[in-house]
């Protein structure tokens, strides 16, 4: 079996590296960390000039029309430098637009990611509610009414999928985020990032898709949450293999000791079950195969392994880890922060559960 990825998934992720290695640094990332936007502007502006923001897309909206596979290197990409941009709400829901979407949704939506005047983000999660295929959010009559929390990018994107309730089972709808009739209340994530809680009062909304585009939405989230939490890992791995490898200790480099190299082995192993899980879940998704129990595997390596990553790269780290004049903490928290959305390990160890004895 050949697990080597396609040439255009190569050619993407270099790309998007290549990208972010020339734009990103620490002084960067920094001031972009500390304003009250958490958006680097520049940075976006050269995913779009570069094409990488539509190749997820059809060619007939102005895309490149690749596969989630694209989308998973690209978010890697993303993860391995901690790139604050809004590339996963963007993408996840244009992508569920070009999906689901009527010719009239696409064309009003879509050729505006692809050229960078449009943003889109998702509203998905409300408080005490873990149950993503039963909001509480009600849609009836073309109107939305209802309460979403931990939504990226609200104060920036034009429009939102907004996952809804109806008489007739779980629908996503389409809203103009500059509506009157939305309040929106900041809030901050783990890793520093502005998040909002967003409540609809008889919201104008225009219906997406039914059940089976909520189902799709929250496997493809799920996917896209694994691949930003690969390239956290995979980064915050290699700069501890490269502390230990020169920081000595009593006359010695620290990875050296056994105890290092063992903690760090198991590591790799760790970073190996997630890369692993979520290309496989993520091909399965791209193939129309029935995938959530893939994905629901590779959302637990990225919660429950992912921590143990977090913590084993910290303690090899020492003092030096927790620094902010040092990378590593940065993504140690965008490992937490991802560990915990849409269900950290035991909920998805849960979910899996139920999914397994249903069949």
């Amino acid at each position: 079996m050949n697990f080597d990825l396609a040439e255009e998934h190569n050619e993407i992720a270099e790309l998007a590296a290549r990208i972010l290695d020339d734009h990103l640094d620490m002084e960067v990332l920094k001031e972009i960390e500390t304003s009250e936007e958490w958006f680097d502007r520049e940075l976006w502006k050269k995913f779009v000039s570069s094409g990488l923001t539509g190749v997820t897309l059809k060619e007939d909206v102005g895309g490149a029309g690749l596969d989630i596979l694209a989308l998973v290197c690209l978010l890697r990409s993303q993860g391995q430098h901690v790139a604050p941009i809004p590339l996963l709400p963007t993408l996840v829901a244009a992508m569920t637009v070009d999906k689901f979407g009527t010719e009239n949704q696409r064309n009003s939506l879509l050729p505006g990611v692809v050229n960078g005047s449009e943003l889109l983000t998702f509203a998905s999660q409300e408080f005490l509610n873990d149950q993503f295929m039963e909001p509480t959010t009600f849609y009836k009559d073309g109107f939305i009414t209802g309460k979403k929390i931990v939504v990226e990018y609200a104060d920036h994107a034009n429009s939102a999928l907004v996952t809804a309730l109806t008489d007739d089972g779980p629908v996503i709808c389409i809203v103009d985020l500059q509506d009157s009739n939305i309040v929106m209340r900041k809030t901050n994530s783990t890793r520093g990032e502005p998040l909002w809680e967003l409540s609809f009062k008889d919201t104008p909304a225009e219906k997406l898709g039914g059940a089976e585009s909520v189902a799709w939405l929250f496997q493809i989230l799920l996917v896209s949450l694994c691949a930003v939490q690969l390239g956290v890992t995979e980064t915050a791995l290699k700069m501890t293999a490269s502390y230990t490898s020169e920081r000595e200790q009593f006359g010695k480099p620290l990875a050296t000791f056994q105890a290092v190299t063992q903690r760090l082995a198991d590591q790799f192993i760790n970073v190996g079950g997630i890369r692993l899980t979520t290309f496989s879940a993520a091909w399965r998704l791209s193939a129309d195969l029935d995938a959530l129990e893939d994905i629901l595997i590779a959302k637990w390596w990225s919660s429950e392994r992912a921590t143990e990553v977090a913590h084993a790269t910290q303690h090899c780290h020492g003092g030096m880890g927790v620094s902010k004049d040092y990378p590593l903490h940065r993504y140690t928290l965008w490992n937490k922060h991802i560990t915990t959305s849409l269900g950290a390990g035991t909920q998805t160890l849960r979910s899996l559960g139920y999914l397994l004895a249903s069949n």
